[in-house]
């Protein structure tokens, strides 16, 4: 009788232990994937990096190659640029040797972050600004939205550290992030007010550079009438079979013989001549 409590104890101990470790394993993976979910709801941009770095690191930097290759071949006829952050260092960049394809394709325009929230300046915005003027290049100025900070202020900074001329890209707006302290339908309306600021300014809408997954969740439905710069970098030959988009950031690991780090690449869908619908007109 003692002998089959024995065992019988053993037993309850037995499934005691693996039901803990069923109850561990739930909660991890639901952690897991409660924080993959996160990021992707409210960090789009580092969501579609780790994508990347992941699938990357489970085959090789060769597919990337390849795939720029591949994509770089189908628009060659197209106008292809880059563009440029705080990330990138100042003598990072070459600047009269941007070109991909063994120089079959030049480098045309290239766009810098000027400003970002409130009253952050880019340190390089002022030096990558000239460097591309003196290369000829088209350039462009984007302003990174910070969704709980003041659209006024984030508006007037911008504004303030740049003055776009005839033959310079529209005001570009970058949005992949979600508020924590705002409702969406607040978030969307202080997106309109910046906006609405820099339109009154150069008297065009500005150009909208955001994900792909973003655009589909949160934007798409309320500014879809503004011109569409989409980053994807997925393995497809276009970056979206529903919206009318207008730029392509197609990489954020391009290389170039103008380059010494990688850096982010793009497309924008038309020539040369038609890429002056993007531009200053005056």
């Amino acid at each position: 009788m003692r002998k089959r409590k024995r065992q019988h104890t053993a037993k309850k101990r037995k499934e005691f232990s693996w039901n803990k470790f069923l109850v561990v394993f739930i909660l991890f993976f639901s952690l897991l994937i409660g924080g993959f979910l996160y990021v992707r709801k409210y960090y789009p941009a580092h969501y579609q990096r780790i994508l990347n770095k992941v699938f990357l690191s489970k085959t090789n930097i060769d597919y990337e190659n390849k795939r720029i290759e591949r994509i770089s071949y189908n628009y060659r006829t197209k106008t292809f640029g880059i563009d440029l952050s705080h990330y990138q260092e100042r003598n990072d960049i070459v600047w009269d040797s941007l070109y991909l394809e063994r120089g079959n394709i030049p480098l045309k325009f290239a766009i810098f972050r000027a400003t970002m929230g409130n009253n952050t300046r880019d340190k390089n915005f002022h030096y990558f600004w000239e460097q591309a003027r003196k290369q000829k290049l088209v350039r462009g100025a984007y302003h990174f939205y910070r969704p709980d900070e003041d659209p006024v202020q984030q508006a007037t900074s911008y504004l303030q550290t740049i003055t776009l001329e005839k033959g310079d890209f529209l005001p570009i707006l970058d949005i992949e992030k979600l508020p924590k302290k705002k409702k969406v339908k607040q978030y969307l309306q202080d997106i309109q007010v910046w906006l609405d600021i820099v339109e009154k300014k150069y008297g065009r809408k500005p150009i909208i550079y955001t994900y792909i997954s973003f655009y589909n969740d949160y934007l798409h439905d309320k500014f879809k009438n503004y011109p569409l710069w989409i980053a994807n970098y997925n393995n497809v030959l276009t970056p979206t079979h529903v919206h009318n988009w207008k730029m392509w950031q197609f990489t954020e690991n391009g290389i170039t013989p103008g380059s010494k780090v990688k850096i982010d690449l793009n497309i924008y869908n038309g020539s040369e001549e038609q890429m002056q619908e993007l531009l200053i007109q005056k």
